[in-house]
């Protein structure tokens, strides 16, 4: 399973694998884990401090995954769910390209700083440093705000971006200095 869940026991490990990972029904996972419905609801309840931040990074995961996958396999993340996982606790939260933090990104926010796409903007997404690399390299993946991401598109090598996001973040840093609040 994964070293994260090791404080649990076997049946919690998997009950967390099948209901919240493979989005097994709780009858599915009753039967799977051979325990009582009622033993699955208590479960649910009682592990939900575990589940509940597992299933954020599980919806990065399935949304890279799935989409389209077998028009464009590239573009989308497959394998092991908990590499992925691993891959998000460790690596670090701001832009790879520009620099930003989560937090000056949330100062930007409120200083104005805003797109015209309300489900973007607000925390990093997922980029591939090289492009013709595909996102199952996980070794290939870091964080890049909106802004980096969408400016580097698939036509620039990490290196040229590295050579933009300095003058993004030297933009950043202005607009963060002069807010009045």
């Amino acid at each position: 399973m994964n070293r994260h869940l090791n404080h649990l026991t076997k049946t919690e490990q998997e009950f967390i694998n099948l209901v919240y990972i493979q989005l097994k029904s709780f009858q599915e996972a009753s039967e799977k884990l051979n325990i009582g419905y009622k033993d699955v609801q208590k479960l649910n309840s009682d592990l939900s401090e575990v589940w509940r931040p597992i299933t954020k990074i599980r919806d990065k995961w399935r949304t890279k995954e799935n989409r389209d996958y077998q028009e464009s396999p590239d573009k989308y993340i497959k394998g092991d769910f908990w590499d992925f996982y691993n891959w998000i606790k460790t690596t670090e939260d701001c832009c790879h390209y520009c620099g930003v933090t989560q937090i000056e990104l949330d100062q930007l926010h409120k200083i104005g700083i805003i797109n015209f796409r309300p489900t973007r903007g607000k925390t990093f997404e997922i980029d591939r440093k090289d492009p013709k690399k595909p996102y199952g390299d996980l070794s290939n993946l870091t964080y890049a705000c909106y802004w980096c991401n969408n400016a580097k598109t698939d036509t620039f090598t990490e290196e040229e971006f590295m050579l933009i996001g300095k003058a993004i973040s030297s933009v950043w840093k202005k607009r963060l200095n002069n807010d009045p609040r």
